[in-house]
């Protein structure tokens, strides 16, 4: 194999084949990408953790077709670091690479393309083009409080699934917060999910990549993976073969009790507050009595942090404490000038919702602190 081709185009492909390769897998080849080239003058990129697999190409001058196995974070480090906008990629025996850039030359170790594996992008499944801008957005939304590893209490991933006839939900859960972002069925085309899927957290982060600069996507689900295609890449996503936990009992349906907040405020607030916390101290307590919400947060070996923030309220005075972090990280999900809290008591989790920031919400449990 022998292919000459824009260092620029091939930052950008290694940018999401190393995304994707297994590093820490006990079969080298998985973190590999695969480059193949035809006399089409076309290269083809595949990398696969044998959970997520991913295949682009793009032109190139090819001088001698073939294929081989490299590592794709080395690739990159070196392709990134190279002079020439041109860069030559060539197979030499004995299972070597060798990477020409105006004067400079490196040579990296292959793996033969035969032991790569065989990939399927289900390019038979029926795709369906959908809102990609609606895509994006939910699963931004709920991807904060997808857990980063799975256990018993929690699954990694987001669970999409049909919540009437005219809306489908993403919903995420780590057990300690929940959030939800509703779409309507409508930015999915004819596509139908109503028995639910979940989509796996590197999954899920895979697809926002694909999705940060293309506006056309077409997405279907084929048995266990949910397909997408943009006009030059392929991802197929394996589903989490697991059962969602039942989340809507957990959301309370009456919440008599409410504040507005400013949210651009109320966030410099919790940021300011979080700076004394830590992995033990990591609360905020919210102390609501008329007209005023008091931040209190501390940290008995650096000290106390207060703050005050004038709101609307004339009930009971009210008290609860909440994890600090999962505080910020939903502030930073939303997309509204106001923030809306709910509560029902200190034993129940308080509801964050935006004031234009339609079909999502976000709960967070309390603390006992």
């Amino acid at each position: 194999m022998k292919v000459r081709l824009e260092k620029g185009n091939l930052i950008q492909i290694l940018q999401k084949v190393q995304n994707i390769t297994d590093k820490k897998s006990s079969m080298p080849v998985l973190s590999n990408v695969l480059i193949s080239s035809s006399e089409q003058q076309t290269v083809e990129f595949s990398a696969t953790d044998l959970e997520l697999s991913l295949w682009t190409q793009t032109g190139g001058q090819v001088e001698t077709p073939g294929s081989s196995t490299v590592s794709a974070r080395k690739l990159f480090e070196i392709v990134r670091e190279l002079p020439q906008p041109e860069v030559l990629l060539e197979g030499l025996p004995n299972n070597k690479m060798q990477i020409l850039s105006g004067r400079a030359r490196f040579e990296l170790s292959t793996i033969p393309g035969e032991d790569f594996p065989q990939l399927n992008f289900y390019r038979e499944t029926e795709l369906v083009k959908v809102d990609a801008a609606a895509l994006k957005r939910a699963l931004t939304k709920t991807l904060h409080s997808v857990p980063a590893d799975e256990d018993s209490f929690s699954i990694a991933g987001t669970f999409l699934h049909a919540v009437n006839e005219d809306s489908y939900r993403f919903v995420s859960s780590d057990g300690h917060r929940l959030s939800y972002c509703e779409v309507p069925k409508e930015a999915f085309g004819t596509l139908d999910i109503r028995e639910g899927l979940i989509i796996p957290r590197k999954g899920v982060q895979e697809i926002l990549r694909m999705l940060e600069k293309e506006e056309e996507v077409v997405l279907g689900v084929h048995e266990k993976y949910v397909v997408l295609r943009t006009p030059s890449t392929f991802l197929s996503v394996q589903l989490l073969d697991a059962e969602f936990p039942e989340y809507k009992t957990i959301i309370p349906e009456e919440r008599p009790f409410f504040i507005m907040l400013d949210l651009e405020q109320f966030f410099s607030a919790l940021k300011r507050s979080s700076i004394l916390s830590n992995n033990v101290w990591r609360h905020v307590r919210f102390i609501l009595t008329k007209g005023v919400l008091e931040l209190e947060a501390g940290n008995p070996e650096l000290g106390n942090a207060n703050e005050t923030l004038d709101v609307e309220y004339e009930g009971e005075d009210f008290s609860v404490a909440f994890n600090i972090r999962y505080l910020l990280e939903t502030i930073q999900a939303l997309d509204s000038p106001r923030v809306r809290f709910e509560w029902v008591d200190q034993f129940h989790g308080g509801v964050f919702v935006g004031s234009e920031d339609p079909g999502f919400l976000s709960l967070v449990m309390p603390m006992v602190v």
